[in-house]
């Protein structure tokens, strides 16, 4: 059918009238005729009008709503030109606004009124009630974009500044999500388990909310997909503490930036404080292994196998990385699970 629709207020036009779309309440349909014939260029008003199919009418119609619209615009754009000419009509029409916008506005005025004078199809009433109808879809569909790029906005804010946001909340040593786009791609984990070794810390400060009584110190580690771990509080331990103690985690050597954070806490009656922290990374812990791991056969607390960290905001830890051999960690299990009276290796 054509694709000009008339505006007939208050008329019922035939069975299909409820399918209709309609404009600020008003009914419309479509204009009866539009399959005759038509004969072109006919002089019956003057000085012509375009007695051609309604489509071909639609798209003159906005091709003048576009060249309006450019004329209006036309000390921007020729402001953002790069020849002397657009520089030199830019400078001339500021110097003017006034006298350009009223005089572009008759022209344009002319230019819509004599366009809808050439194409029989169209009115001046049409044309306005199309005109509103069309600005009332742009402000409601535009105030729903402006609301999804807002959200959408907000989003991109969080992700991009959600290490600052981690850091000012106090959380970012802690693992919300355990998800990596190495997951969601299928790329192969090089996971393998090592021994961290925590033989002392010291100099350490008080705690904010001990006024009158020692710290009473453990140490928290978190680190990627690793469920968080803690030793044994040593009470009344003050500013140092003999922690001996050792536990187990996972490294990924594919994710070299993975970060295991170290906290020195203070067990209070509600809530622990932090004392002191240090952070490494996956390869820097792959540095401390290969220092106090690797290169000694033996093990002893003592600091020829230790490597001593600086705390922040002070003190220090004695720290030690050695590999596990899951091998021999599966035959103890394989020996554990023989039985009661299997004798075990001492």
């Amino acid at each position: 059918g054509p694709s000009l629709w008339a505006v007939r207020a208050g008329q019922i036009a035939g069975p299909s009238l409820a399918s209709m779309p309609s404009i600020a309440g008003i009914e419309i349909e479509p204009l009866i005729g539009g399959d005759r014939k038509r004969q072109g260029i006919v002089y019956d008003k003057w000085p012509f009008r375009l007695d051609i199919d309604t489509e071909y009418q639609d798209w003159i119609l906005i091709a003048a709503c576009v060249l309006v619209l450019s004329i209006w615009c036309l000390p921007c754009i020729c402001g953002k030109l790069t020849s002397r000419t657009g520089r030199a009509f830019s400078a001339f029409v500021y110097k003017r606004l006034h006298t350009f916008f009223l005089l572009a506005t008759y022209f344009n005025v002319f230019v819509l009124l004599f366009t809808l004078g050439i194409l029989p199809d169209w009115t001046v009433n049409e044309f306005a009630v199309y005109l509103v109808g069309f600005i009332d879809w742009v402000l409601v569909h535009t105030e729903k974009l402006i609301t999804s790029f807002s959200i959408l906005f907000c989003f991109y804010l969080l992700w991009r500044f959600r290490h600052r946001i981690a850091l000012a909340t106090g959380l970012e040593h802690i693992t919300l999500i355990r998800f990596s786009w190495r997951d969601l791609f299928g790329f192969g984990r090089r996971q393998r388990p090592v021994e961290v070794f925590i033989w002392k810390v010291k100099g350490l400060q008080s705690a904010s909310s001990k006024l009158t009584k020692p710290n009473d110190l453990f140490v928290e580690c978190h680190m990627g997909y690793n469920e968080p771990m803690r030793t044994r509080v040593r009470n009344n331990a003050g500013s140092e503490a003999v922690i001996r103690e050792s536990f187990q985690i996972n490294i990924d050597e594919n994710a070299a930036d993975a970060l295991m954070t170290l906290l020195v806490k203070d067990q209070s009656l509600l809530a622990n404080s932090e004392v002191a922290r240090v952070t490494l990374s996956t390869r820097e812990l792959c540095g401390i292994e290969d220092q106090t791991g690797k290169r000694r056969s033996t093990f002893s607390y003592t600091e020829d196998s230790f490597l001593e960290l600086t705390l922040s905001p002070s003190g220090t830890i004695w720290l030690a990385v050695a590999p596990v051999d899951e091998a021999m960690g599966d035959e103890e299990t394989k020996l554990l699970l023989q039985g009661e009276d299997s004798p075990l290796p001492c």
